[in-house]
């Protein structure tokens, strides 16, 4: 008896589009050399097949659907389409670095260090390379696919690997002799900021580059945070909130997810009032979408951002008591928020 041809399908090249048969479900597309004919062809008739991807012959296990492989590769061609003309293979690379963290953010309720249950098909859908930009979420490992594809699809050498300190995936470019270890996904909150990039290996300050791609106009945003909180008078009660009012007229908040607006928030406590006992914990709406938003605390306040009224507002401990207790709100796992835990 005849084997049944196999489900799944690794495409290389055009050559291995006659391999599709009616048994075929999955499809592997070759991501360390991509083939535009290939990406073409799965665009108008791929219909009905799971996409993963192989990376020098490493297979990728995790498919997700046709709309979502379709959904991503519009993006990445508006990406291509909006790059700036005659930059040379840097500055492209930065470019595309850019461009990709503007459109992914993490998601607290897909890490299972902070949610007692997080949702499985969120994922395994975000740990996809198309499935973490047609969701708009990542997590290391396809946030470095995802640059990885996109520098490899324009014929920059970059590799993918683990930091053994971190256990994180990282990239590694090689341009003009120059190797570059980048991390494009600890780079998002401060791209999302429009400030100065941290992980682009040498270039994270260079406002030729940044300019000519146009990720920057005038300054980085670092500059206008700069000159708004250096002034504040540290040992006064009201600095934290002094601080929050001043950048929430900065950041535009409402864009950027929690998560990355905690990662700003560190940063910043860190270099304006490295020694105040500053708590930043993250907290969730009790509903089915499970909305992530942060309660800042310095001494007996706390602190929160009102969507509506786009400001920071003080918020009563008997309140946040009241919500957690009624259930309206929940903790994330192994937060603890100053004088609110002991009375739960």
């Amino acid at each position: 008896m005849k084997n049944k041809p196999s489900k799944v399908l690794i495409v290389h090249d055009v050559n291995d589009l006659e391999k599709i048969t009616n048994n075929t479900k999955y499809i592997n597309l070759d991501i360390t050399n991509p083939n535009h004919e290939v990406i073409a062809y799965f665009l108008e008739n791929g219909e009905g097949y799971m996409y993963s991807d192989i990376i020098s012959d490493v297979m990728g296990y995790t498919y997700v659907s046709y709309d979502k492989f379709f959904k991503a590769e519009n993006i990445i061609d508006m990406i291509y389409a909006s790059m700036p003309s005659n930059l040379n293979k840097l500055e492209i690379a930065k470019y595309l670095y850019v461009s990709i963290a503007k459109c992914v953010s993490a998601d607290i309720n897909a890490n299972v260090n902070k949610s007692e249950i997080y949702n499985l098909t969120l994922m395994s859908t975000i740990n996809n390379l198309w499935g973490s930009l047609a969701e708009g979420t990542v997590t290391d490992i396809s946030a470095s696919k995802l640059y990885y594809y996109l520098c490899r699809r324009l014929d920059i050498d970059v590799t993918i690997f683990i930091d053994e300190e971190n256990k994180q995936a990282l990239t590694k470019l090689l341009i003009d002799k120059q190797t570059l270890v980048t991390d494009l996904y600890e780079d998002i909150p401060f791209i999302w900021c429009n400030m100065q990039t941290r992980y682009f290996a040498t270039y994270n300050d260079d406002e030729n580059i940044d300019k000519r791609i146009k990720y920057l106009k005038n300054k980085y945003q670092d500059y206008y945070l700069d000159k708004a909180l250096k002034d504040i008078d540290y040992t006064k009660e009201e600095c934290v909130y002094m601080m929050l009012d001043k950048t929430s007229e900065l950041i535009d908040i409402n864009t950027i997810k929690p998560s990355e607006l905690s990662v700003i928030y560190q940063y910043l406590f860190h270099k304006y009032c490295p020694n105040y006992n500053i708590k930043i914990n993250n907290l969730y709406l009790n509903d089915e979408h499970k909305n992530h938003f942060l309660i800042i605390s310095y001494n007996d306040h706390h602190y929160s951002y009102n969507y509506k009224q786009r400001s920071f507002v003080s918020v009563k401990d008997e309140e946040i008591i009241d919500n957690l207790n009624l259930g309206k709100i929940g903790l994330y796992k192994d937060e603890y928020i100053p004088n609110i835990n002991n009375c739960l």
